[in-house]
């Protein structure tokens, strides 16, 4: 098998990327790959105010794989919990910097998905402060993960609307893209 590293390190850098995980995470790989990306954003010198979004955005995305990735890997000796898969990549371009997670969700999930998605993405920063307090008042459900804060956090945080898409894999799951852009 060839490797082809340097034709992705390539197009990696032409796309502006500035970070890419892809694999198992869990809690502990989150705070390990949060020093890395604010060494990051210091070298590239994004204002304080970008960083901290930038982070809040990175780190609700690296928690919705966490709790919401099909893709799993069991529990074993070594490790305590299961482990959730999924991809996270960061870069800029001229409007900012754009945040994109991906993973594997349940074909079943994907309607209640699209309607939190859209419920935020046609409201104003005003309307999502209001919304994310109302939620934090809220009891969630016992099967729940979250009353969607981490979705309205996201939203909150970008500078434009929310992307997403549903890529269908096969009958059960579909590849689950979000799209977050934080200005400088």
């Amino acid at each position: 098998m060839e490797l082809e590293l340097y034709d992705f390190y390539q197009q990696a850098k032409g796309k502006n990327i500035i970070f890419y995980y892809c694999g198992p995470i869990a809690h502990a790989s989150i705070e390990g790959v949060a020093q890395t990306l604010r060494k990051n954003l210091e070298y590239e010198e994004a204002g304080n105010l970008t960083a901290q979004s930038v982070f809040s955005v990175f780190t609700e995305q690296m928690q919705n794989i966490l709790n919401y990735s099909a893709e799993r890997i069991p529990k074993t000796e070594a490790a305590d919990n299961e482990l959730r898969v999924g991809v996270v990549v960061i870069g800029h371009e001229k409007n900012g910097y754009f945040i994109l997670c991906g993973n594997k969700v349940c074909n079943d999930d994907i309607s209640g998905l699209k309607d939190k998605l859209e419920l935020i993405r046609g409201m104003n920063k005003e309307e999502l402060k209001a919304l994310y307090k109302e939620r934090r008042r809220m009891d969630s459900a016992p099967e729940s993960k979250g009353a969607g804060l981490g979705l309205i956090e996201m939203a909150r945080k970008g500078t434009e609307p929310i992307e997403y898409s549903f890529l269908p894999i096969d009958g059960e799951h579909s590849f689950f893209t979000i799209r977050v852009v934080v200005g400088r």
